[in-house]
């Protein structure tokens, strides 16, 4: 990888989308989207532009918010299976 990338519009716009759905996970996004620009300029762009946006912070903490969500959902449906897979069990066992 070069020192230095130049940033293109489009790798901007790349970016942008890449934070609302990985948040500041710069690892993924790099191994995702973004594999030619280096950990610590995603960083640097992140800090000098990204940062002080509230549009993309707005989006950002709602991307987060809705995850969250999505786990405690999922964590509620895998309590029910098992309460289920356990009331089987005990009706066989019987």
């Amino acid at each position: 990888m070069n020192r230095y990338h130049k940033w293109t519009k489009e790798d901007e716009e790349i970016f942008r989308d890449a934070l609302i759905k990985f948040q500041c996970n710069w690892s993924r996004i790099q191994c995702k989207v973004l594999p030619h620009i280096s950990i610590k300029s995603m960083k640097n762009k992140y800090y000098q532009r990204i940062h002080n946006n509230a549009d993309i912070k707005i989006q950002i903490k709602s991307q987060k918010q809705q995850n969250k969500a999505q786990q405690q959902s999922e964590s509620k449906q895998d309590i029910q299976e098992r309460a289920i897979y356990n009331y089987i069990r005990n009706l066989i066992n019987e």
